[in-house]
Parts: C-alpha cells; structure tokens; sequence
C-alpha cells in the first residue's frame, strides 16, 4: 500500500506540475533503513568464516582456581602474611597473595566503618530520632 500511495502521489504532483517534476519531484530511490538494512547485509556476506577448528578452540584465559578455598581460613591467612613478608616470584604467586589478603581487607574495613559508628555515633537530628537505640 505505501508503495501504491507513493507511487499514486509522485503521479499526481508531476500531473499537476510538470515543469517542475524534475528536481524537486524525483521519486526516491530507497529509504534510510532499506540502504542501512542493506549495508549490513553486504557486510555480513562479506565476512570471512571461521575455520572449522577455530571454532572449537576452548581460550585459557587464566581464571582457574589454584589456591586455597575462601573457606580456608589458614590457607588464605598464610598467603595473606607473605604478601608482607615474601616477594613473589610469579604472577600466580602474585594473584594468590592479592586474593587472600582481599579477605581479610574486607573484613578489617567492615569491622573499622562499624566499631567506628559503635563508639561514636553521628550527631545529627535524623540520627538521634531514627537510631537503632
């Protein structure tokens, strides 16, 4: 239908005025998201494919697990102190130290933001009249 009324207008506008048909009244060629749609298309098509084998090829991307567990509390605490105490002598190594030092990093700074509110508490009015005492 689109294409009927605009095949049907373009007919009547050079009807009406012929003399001025030809620039202003030429018909389109092909819309915006037609030309878009068939852009991506061509460049589809154009794509090389994959070998077959590439396909299958599983990527190391060095996310295994090695160390201790996080519910290894010694494990995690002796890599922990050799992150002060041992320097590494890989990168694993390196990781290791990071990740269990990160446990107990976290809890250090939870435990300090808490006792800090515990032993003094802001002093502002919302405080005093929404506090938990």
């Amino acid at each position: 239908k689109a294409q009927l009324f605009s095949q049907f207008s373009y007919q009547a506008c050079a009807a009406a005025a012929p003399n001025a048909a030809g620039a202003f009244l030429q018909r389109p060629s092909m819309s915006v998201l037609a030309a878009a749609a068939r852009g991506s298309r061509a460049a589809i098509a154009q794509r090389p494919r994959a070998l077959p084998a590439m396909q299958i090829v599983k990527r190391g991307l060095g996310e295994t697990t090695t160390g201790p567990p996080l519910s290894d509390f010694a494990g995690n605490a002796k890599h922990a102190v050799e992150f002060f105490t041992k320097a590494p002598i890989s990168y694993r190594e390196f990781k290791q130290q990071c990740l269990s030092l990160r446990i107990f990093a976290f809890v250090g700074v939870c435990s300090g933001c808490v006792l800090g509110l515990f032993l003094d508490p802001p002093k502002s009015s919302y405080w005093v009249r929404m506090s938990p005492s």
